[in-house]
């Protein structure tokens, strides 16, 4: 924990507000276009053919259609 003008935060929550802000200023601006941000952009879109997530989601919700 990490007290910041008197709020106690934890080190999990600065770490999700740090990638929260910069997943935000890469989508507004054109870090876009930069190689490194590319190939973790690519490296993120490979992987979403293996999750499942969504499609349990979708499944659950035409059963109760």
């Amino acid at each position: 924990m990490i007290t910041i003008l008197g709020i106690k935060v934890s080190y999990e929550a600065l770490a999700f507000f740090a990638l929260f802000i910069g997943s935000e200023i890469i989508g507004a601006s054109k870090l876009k276009e930069n190689s490194i941000v590319q190939i973790l952009l690519r490296g993120v879109e490979a992987v979403k053919p293996h999750r499942t997530e969504d499609d349990k989601i979708q499944r659950v919700k035409d059963t109760f259609k």
